[in-house]
């Protein structure tokens, strides 16, 4: 079923009419027609499952038949602070980690990034892959997205009641799993460095703001793989990757 986010608080039984962007989607790219099915989504939680009937070049309208929470949003509210790559993988970096269950991201300006400066157009961009990834993989609500910010204000900036996690290659013996396993629940918060990694003195810094330093195995990622492989491996490890089905493991 397609999914859109839209502003708005719907009742079973009212009519909705759709906002210009996803009536054109609805209309001219996906080609929908009555009696076809959508959900709406109000990025508050809800997900409303909407007849359409009408498509035309008036608009386009349905009626809520169901309004229900939506499914796919994890409880551990996870931020990942990334330091920030070349475009394409940034962004490939912002999908999946949507599609994971990220709740935020925040672009680190770090000693080794290439990039320092982005555009509105870019965070325009970033913005637009963020909600259709939220879209896609049936979430409740788009990840927050804020503007790049230097490392130093990022962990200056970190909630007290945040388990903070750096994952760092000189790091051997500390895990990820063990130190999720070690601590009460808590949000989470994961510093994944640019395409040349952490300087020792980045990690000292960290260090002094309870960022704990750990190892995501024997083998090297790059940063975007390892952005994504820690984000899973949180979710794993505190049981987000579960089927909502109760019979099935």
């Amino acid at each position: 079923m397609h999914r859109f986010f839209m502003a708005g608080l719907w009742q079973v039984g009212e009519e909705v009419v759709l906002a210009e962007a996803q009536a054109h989607q609805i209309s001219q790219v996906l080609r929908l027609r009555p009696p076809a099915i959508i959900t709406l989504l109000d990025n508050q939680g809800w997900a409303y499952t909407v007849a359409l009937h009408e498509v035309n070049k008036r608009g386009v309208r349905g009626r809520v038949v169901e309004r229900t929470p939506a499914p796919g949003e994890p409880s551990t509210h996870l931020t990942l602070y990334q330091g920030l790559l070349k475009t394409d993988k940034f962004e490939w970096v912002l999908q999946k980690g949507t599609e994971i269950g990220v709740a935020r991201f925040v672009p680190l300006i770090t000693v080794r990034t290439v990039v320092h400066e982005v555009s509105l157009n870019k965070m325009a961009r970033w913005e637009r892959i963020v909600t259709e990834a939220a879209e896609q993989s049936g979430r409740g609500r788009i990840p927050e997205l804020l503007p790049p910010i230097p490392l130093s204000s990022a962990l200056a900036t970190l909630p007290p009641d945040t388990l903070a996690l750096i994952p760092y290659e000189q790091e051997k013996t500390i895990s990820l799993q063990a130190t999720l396993a070690a601590s009460p629940p808590h949000p989470v918060a994961l510093f994944i460095g640019p395409e040349g990694g952490w300087g020792e003195d980045e990690i000292r810094l960290a260090q002094t703001h309870q960022v704990q330093p750990i190892t995501l195995g024997p083998r090297i990622l790059r940063a975007e793989t390892a952005a994504v492989v820690a984000a899973a491996l949180v979710f794993y490890q505190l049981g987000e990757m579960k089927s909502t089905n109760p019979t099935t493991n």
